[in-house]
């Protein structure tokens, strides 16, 4: 017995569908009956609350001053309005469907078609209009606006030529059924849609790739069901009318089949045109900008360098206007090709004068507090970024290089207000996400973000670090952020509470008094690490990660531990003399605030060092043996502060957490 004869034999089509697809009927989210349900009520209107009179007289004068030159265009006799319109596009067309209803009716009646044939013939080599669809919709389709048919999603770029439709991802995910599960025979009755990325549409079932509407699989049961009380009976009359509808659903699909193909051929070769045609703009757009820059004194090497950039890469013409615009946003980058260019060739006469300009840059450097050194652009970005500055380096006739010197220091006086106001404004930015507490209501910006509470978390990077870190932070997560997008760490506020109330000090402490202490911390709610290894006969039974306050912070944010419970162990300071500390030590991210900072002298980065390597340059050098941060030496600030942590263990005889351990709730 054939599918068909089962569809023909079932009662329901409900019953049919079930036995081919092995399916529950909610997939397909409809339920089938033989007997045509009754036609539903129309729901009655909304009683007009406005008058017509009212609303004419209201929007007379808006409509009269918008009313211009082609105003009579109504009041003209309909041959002429034809003749007008037989020149348009089908886009112009349904543009001017859309402005009243007047315009909608005559477009959009039958009588018009000519005028969507002609407007078809404007376009070359485009696909006829199906006989499954009207003039009007077929431009609707093709012409009508990358939005979704079913929601007005947008952008919607992709026609879904079998199913007669734009739609976006997420009706997709809603209105596609699998139709891999249907026999082949069955298959042909309906207009299917491949889908090459299935795994979007259908995360359970990412090998199907051909699915269905679920609209039209709805139309073809409703239409089932109309000719079912005809065609359930053994009859001769029943066997053609049921062979009849099969013969026209599958000649329907077959045609839709075919013209699908000619519209994705022409739609692959309208994409084709399109982008040689953007290629010729870019192009051009390219060639109009190394003819400008040369005429101000770039050569065609260095502009070349931004050949790919946002900027030069549009599939826009190029105009004085625009011109103006982009001309001070690409001039760094082609100072940036420049300068790399002159210091590889080794023009000596450019090194030297650059090495001039980099000695002031490192004395303005030692000269600005340490936070603002995280905001300050490298050297190469100072350089190129001020055209002035950038020239003068190249001037031939330049004695006792006055002029370099002056455009130097006036570049550099440009810098300080620039750092401040920035600095400002991210502190004002930061301080906003902070809960409000009326002790801090007229303390500074910066002075509040300084408390060893304020801790925030980076967004796209995940990172957690305190205020003045986040206030310099430098986002190079995966999302490549431009701007800030920090976020108050409420975990990270409530471990701070807990290890100043264990060390007793109050939440007017600040980051760096914290840093600058040695207290160590052990956190208990973690499980014990056990090992074999024996060192002098002695096996080890207990190891635990030591860690400094900021790397608490980090292992709170990060475990699912609970600060109301939590039981932290405050190890002395002889348990971790001899241990090994994995963390920001061990890294370059420190200075020496007595000496302007040392910079590489060909990227004009600053060359950061080790802790050990700054406190032997202090004892040495300023004979100082024991310096503090913040007033001896610096962290850098736009450095991640991961903290401090070191392994600790300890044999069966030498266990005293009973005199280190503090429990406390919160």
């Amino acid at each position: 017995m054939t599918t068909f004869t089962v569809i023909r034999q079932s009662h329901s089509l409900n019953d049919t569908c079930l036995q081919c697809v092995h399916a529950p009927a909610s997939q397909w989210g409809f339920s089938v009956c033989a007997t045509s349900s009754p036609p539903e009520e129309r729901p009655s209107k909304r009683a007009r609350t406005t008058s017509h009179t009212n609303r004419r007289n209201a929007s007379s004068g808006l409509f009269k001053r918008m009313q211009g030159r082609l105003s009579a265009l109504p009041t003209m006799p309909l041959d002429v309005i034809y003749e007008i319109l037989g020149h348009l596009l089908p886009s112009d067309l349904l543009s001017l469907s859309r402005v009243d209803r007047a315009f909608c009716d005559l477009l959009i009646s039958r009588r018009s078609s000519f005028l969507w044939r002609a407007s078809y013939r404007l376009i070359p080599d485009v696909p006829t209009c199906p006989k499954d669809m009207s003039e009007p919709a077929w431009a609707h389709l093709l012409f009508g606006g990358a939005y979704c048919h079913s929601c007005g999603a947008k952008p919607v770029t992709k026609i879904l030529f079998s199913l007669r439709r734009r739609a976006c991802k997420k009706c997709m995910r809603a209105h596609l059924l699998c139709a891999s599960f249907l026999p082949k025979d069955v298959r042909e009755l309906f207009c299917s849609v491949t889908v090459q990325s299935a795994s979007s549409i259908h995360p359970a079932r990412p090998w199907c790739t051909e699915h269905l509407w679920d609209e039209d699989v709805k139309s073809f049961q409703a239409e089932f069901n109309r000719l079912a009380p005809q065609i359930l009976d053994s009859s001769d009359s029943a066997n053609k009318i049921f062979s009849e509808f099969l013969e026209r659903k599958k000649s329907m699909a077959s045609e839709i089949k075919r013209h699908t193909q000619v519209c994705l051929a022409w739609e692959k070769e309208r994409n084709a045109d399109r982008s040689a045609m953007l290629s010729d703009v870019k192009a051009k757009r390219f060639e109009d900008l190394k003819a400008r820059f040369a005429q101000i004194g770039y050569v065609e090497e260095d502009v070349a360098y931004i050949r790919w950039h946002r900027e030069v890469s549009m599939s826009k013409p190029m105009s004085d206007r625009v011109w103006q615009r982009v001309e001070p946003l690409l001039i760094p980058e082609i100072n940036k090709a420049r300068d790399s260019r002159l210091q590889s060739s080794g023009d000596e006469r450019y090194l030297g004068r650059r090495s001039l300009v980099l000695d002031h840059f490192a004395s303005f450097m030692g000269t600005i507090p340490p936070i603002l050194l995280a905001f300050l652009p490298s050297f190469t970005e100072f350089l190129c970024g001020y055209r002035a500055l950038a020239d003068a380096v190249l001037l031939e006739n330049d004695p006792d290089d006055l002029t370099l010197n002056e455009q130097s220091r006036e570049a550099i006086s440009r810098l300080m207000p620039e750092l401040e106001s920035l600095k400002r404004e991210r502190a004002s930015f930061l301080r906003s996400l902070l809960p409000r507490d009326e002790a801090y209501e007229g303390a500074m910006d910066e002075d509040v973000l300084a408390l060893a509470m304020s801790v925030y978390e980076c967004v796209p990077c995940h990172q957690r670090s305190s205020g003045l870190h986040m206030l310099a932070h430098r986002c190079y997560g995966h999302q490549r952020s431009r701007g800030q997008y920090p976020r108050f760490s409420q975990e990270g506020k409530e471990t701070v509470e807990v290890l100043l109330k264990l060390m007793g000090l109050g939440k007017e402490t600040t980051a760096l008094e914290l840093d600058r202490r040695k207290d160590r911390f052990l956190c208990s709610q973690c499980p014990l690490s056990f090992t074999v290894e024996v060192e002098e006969g002695h096996p080890y039974s207990q190891r635990r990660l030591v860690r400094d306050w900021r790397s608490c912070v980090t292992h709170m944010c990060i475990k699912s531990h609970d600060n109301k419970t939590s039981r932290w162990l405050l190890v002395g300071e002889r348990e971790t003399r001899e241990l090994y500390w994995d963390g920001d030590p061990i890294y370059g991210s420190y200075s020496c605030m007595r000496c302007p900072p040392r910079v590489d002298r060909r990227y004009g980065f600053i060359e950061w060092q080790g802790l050990e390597t700054v406190k032997e340059h202090l004892k040495k050098e300023h004979d100082n043996d024991e310096p503090l941060e913040g007033e001896d030496f610096f962290f850098d600030f736009s450095t991640r502060r991961l903290g401090m942590t070191a392994t600790l263990m300890r044999r069966d005889d030498a266990i005293t957490t009973d005199t280190t351990e503090h429990d406390f709730a919160m």
